[in-house]
């Protein structure tokens, strides 16, 4: 229970299959209060804070859409009305399309850059300034991804927007750390969601564990856990860091 009497907000959070509700079951069973956010799928959080009540958490769902700056403020008033002081905001919502690169439509670049950028930034900055308000020794834990490290055809903009969440952990580590505020960012690899599914048995499935030391797909609860730890007091010495959650595919691969 390294977060008992901790309260996080974790973003684009709510749906069944994805890295946000891993995160949220991780963060739960270290005894945090959590803030579930998403732009929808209420009956699915709704399941999610049914299941983290019976199991003894105290979880809330939040309707806000990260990429206006208006919604995140008032999102988080309610969380800290509701639930007490934020100690860790972990901007998770993320949108993912695939195209080749003369062919990516102009709504597609705006909504990745919108969701993925502008949302981390939103929710990091209003997370950042409540916490320094309050002399907080927050943690701020973004989802960026193996993208940082190794470029994927197809996935110029995803990449892209990655690559921009990495540069935002690394600028705001140096700034916030005086103030004892710890900010790094996780890097899943091929990971069993929503926003990176595959068929079963089909050839991309094959080619893809076949470059992956471990040999299968991760987790969402393997993504939470690296992400409970840092938010943790084990952590309190990590910031700017770049946590590859991945079972080797980086190295694997290269």
């Amino acid at each position: 229970m390294r977060l008992a009497g901790k309260v996080a907000l974790v973003t684009g959070a709510a749906r069944r299959r994805g890295i946000g509700r891993g995160i949220v079951e991780a963060l739960a069973a270290e005894g945090a209060a959590v803030a579930i956010n998403d732009v929808g799928a209420e009956d699915e959080a709704a399941e999610l804070v049914e299941q983290l009540e019976r199991q003894g958490a105290t979880a809330r769902f939040y309707r806000a859409d990260v990429t206006d700056r208006d919604a995140v403020e008032q999102m988080l008033s309610a969380i800290e009305r509701e639930l007490g002081p934020l100690y860790a905001a972990c901007p998770n919502a993320g949108l993912a399309r695939w195209a080749p690169f003369e062919q990516i439509p102009d709504a597609d670049f705006d909504a990745m850059v919108s969701v993925n950028v502008t949302g981390g930034f939103n929710v990091a900055q209003a997370a950042a300034r409540r916490m320094l308000e309050a002399g907080t020794r927050g943690r701020i834990v973004l989802t960026s991804s193996v993208h940082v490290q190794m470029s994927f055809a197809q996935c110029a903009i995803y990449g892209a927007t990655k690559q921009a969440l990495r540069a935002l952990a690394d600028t705001l580590a140096i700034e916030l750390a005086p103030a004892g505020i710890t900010v790094n960012h996780i890097g899943p690899g091929w990971v069993r969601s929503d926003l990176a599914d595959v068929d079963a048995g089909s050839d991309v499935e094959r080619t893809m564990l076949a470059q992956i030391p471990a040999g299968r797909e991760a987790r969402p609860i393997e993504m939470g856990k690296a992400v409970a730890f840092l938010c943790s007091d084990d952590a309190e010495y990590v910031t700017g860091e770049f946590l590859r959650v991945d079972g080797g595919y980086v190295v694997g691969k290269y």
